[in-house]
Formats: C-alpha cells, sequence, structure tokens
C-alpha cells in the first residue's frame, strides 16, 4: 500500500491510497470513509466500533475479542493467524484499547506496556510472512488521556517505520462515542499527531458526530470507519443534514438526523431529504419507511443504510472538494455553527 498526502503539517489534508494489492489500479482519495463492502478496502480491525467493548477483560498478553457468545482470549499468534487468514488490505496490530477518559494511571501504564508487548509479537510475524507482504499493518498508540503515557505507546511505533497509525484508546466504542465534544479529546489528539510522522496515514476508529469527525479532519487524520452511518440505522434515524428545504418551507432546519419511528412521519410521503439521488430517496417516501417500521420489516434497516451510508458518503465528497479548494475552513465553521 502507498499512502500521499499533500500536507505533512496538522492540518485538513488530502491524500491518496493506491497499490493495494486487491486493487492494483484503484486510487482511493483521503479522507476516506471505509464501507463495509467488497468495492473498499478491506480493514481489519480488533473491535466492533459500534458495539459498546465489555470492560476489564484484558489478560497477560491477550485481548478479548467479543462475539455473540461471549469473549474469547486473543494472543498475538492466534490474530496472526486470523489475518493471514483473511488477508485485508490493511490490519490493526494486536493491542489493547480498553480506556477512556476515566481510566486510571496504573491502569493506563499495564495497557500501554501490554500493547507493545503484543504489537513486538504481531510486528514479527508480519515481516516474516509472505502472505502479509503487500499488507499494510497499523500500529495504534494508546495511553488514555495520559499524556506522558501516549509519549511512551508513540516513541515505541515511530522506531517501527509503519505506514500508519491508529489514535486508539479514547473511547470503548459504541453508540455514547457520538456523544463525546471534540473539547473533551482535543489536547489528547492533537499531542498524539504531534508525536507521529506527519507524512504517515492517521485513522480514528468510531461512531463520531459528524462535527467532531470534522474536527478530526481538520486536525490531520485521514481514515474514518462507517459506525455513525450504522447507528443511525440501528436506531431508526435518517441523517438529514445536507437536506434542504424545498419542500418543507423556508424555516425548515432538519437537524443531524431525524427519527423514522416518530408518528410525526405517518402522513409524510416526502422523502428523507429533496435532492437526495440515493435509491431510497428516489423511490420511497418518509410514509412508507414509517410504515416499514412499525411493522418491523426487514426492509426498513435495508433502505434507510442505503441513505444513510450515500448520504455520509457525499459528505465526504464534500469535505475532500472544500480542502481542494481552500475553503475547508469557512465550511466547517458553518457546518458547527448550524449543528451545534
Amino acid at each position: 500500500m502507498k499512502f500521499i498526502t499533500d500536507s505533512v503539517s496538522r492540518c485538513a489534508r488530502l491524500g491518496t491510497l493506491s497499490e493495494l494489492e486487491k486493487f492494483p489500479e484503484a486510487i482511493f482519495e483521503t479522507p476516506l470513509l471505509l464501507v463495509y463492502t467488497r468495492e473498499y478496502p478491506t480493514m481489519l480491525t480488533i473491535q466492533d466500533p459500534s458495539k459498546k467493548t465489555p470492560r476489564g477483560y484484558q489478560k497477560h498478553i491477550t485481548t478479548a475479542i467479543w462475539t455473540k457468545h461471549g469473549h474469547h482470549a486473543i494472543t498475538p499468534d492466534i490474530y496472526m493467524n486470523l489475518v493471514e487468514a483473511f488477508k485485508p488490505d490493511i490490519y490493526v496490530a494486536l493491542c489493547d484499547g480498553d480506556s477512556n477518559e476515566e481510566t486510571s494511571e496504573k491502569k493506563i501504564t499495564k495497557i500501554v506496556e501490554r500493547s507493545k508487548r503484543q504489537f513486538e509479537k504481531c510486528f514479527e510475524r508480519h515481516k516474516s510472512s509472505d502472505i502479509l507482504k503487500n499488507t499494510c499493518m497499523l500500529g495504534a498508540v494508546e495511553g488514555g488521556y495520559d499524556l506522558t503515557a501516549r509519549e511512551q505507546s508513540a516513541r515505541f511505533l515511530r522506531e517501527k517505520n509503519l505506514e500508519g497509525y491508529v489514535i486508539d484508546g479514547l473511547h470503548v466504542n459504541g453508540p455514547e462515542v457520538q456523544n463525546i465534544s471534540f473539547g473533551k479529546i482535543k489536547e489528547v489528539v492533537h499531542h498524539t499527531l504531534d508525536l507521529l510522522p506527519p507524512e504517515k496515514l492517521k485513522v480514528s476508529m468510531g461512531c463520531w458526530s459528524p462535527n467532531v469527525l470534522l474536527e478530526l479532519i481538520d486536525s490531520g487524520v485521514d481514515i474514518f470507519d462507517s459506525s455513525y452511518p450504522y447507528v443511525m440505522t440501528e436506531t431508526a434515524k435518517a441523517i438529514t443534514f445536507t437536506c434542504d428545504s424545498h419542500n418543507h418551507g423556508n424555516n425548515y432546519n432538519p437537524g443531524l438526523v431525524i427519527s423514522i419511528s416518530d408518528k410525526s412521519y405517518v402522513e409524510d410521503f416526502s422523502p428523507i431529504c429533496d435532492r437526495c439521488q440515493c435509491l431510497t430517496c428516489k423511490n420511497h417516501t418518509r410514509a412508507y419507511l414509517n410504515h416499514l417500521y412499525n411493522t418491523k420489516e426487514l426492509l426498513f434497516s435495508v433502505l434507510l443504510m442505503m441513505h444513510n451510508t450515500h448520504t455520509y458518503l457525499e459528505f465526504f465528497k464534500t469535505i475532500r472538494e472544500h480542502i481542494r479548494k481552500g475553503t475547508f475552513q469557512q465550511f466547517k465553521k458553518q457546518f458547527i455553527d448550524k449543528f451545534s
């Protein structure tokens, strides 16, 4: 994998991912939203960003991986066996990301040390693997909200000459991440990014709100997962911050999302968004989606996820265009002022 960026400063920047083994001719622009589909680069993460990770199950050199049947203690060797079986384009080395703003200093020290040991074993396996020779390995910078611990983690990873890094350990995943303000994580994020090689890929996982996402992009983060549109779908919410007032009057202000389950949409025969070009908005109404929700039809989630994913992908296109034009700062300010 090859990553090239137009800026090595800590700011909103454009870049490209290319020379991926599965997509040798494809070029993906960053800031990039990774989507759960075979048409995008595959990135293997340890936990599901859309589900809250149960805490306190990390032991020795293992990390707890959660499934429908409980947790499994994964060692670096087991994890690398899985990586070689999946053969992703990008993967995160095994780490202990079980931290947030409430995590104690004592536990942070254990997290950083455990993650170092796990990384060393994964890194040795990665270097000796013929299967993974064209796969990008990312190191996760841990340390919770402890700046000194972050320095130790980042310094350790910088010596490995990696393709990129994950800013990890800020939360324990799940829908609640959307409620974290940028003010709460700003110092930690900026401090961490300042510690890393500016030309390398930066990744942030989690269901960040669009406001925080814009701030993270402005800080120099390049790649995000698509857990936000998924979480919105799972809670019956349609993303509407790109909607206009064409069919709803001049004072229409949709907010970031609307709840399709609300009774007010029972007889609303307009699409979710007036000028959205997704299949859902072109063919179906809010009333129909409300009906599907109330009758518990599986089609409801399918149609809503199509809209939410399409809207978020278009949001990223808009972000890249504003960065390209040099108008990103104005765009970010207007967006945050409107949806604060």
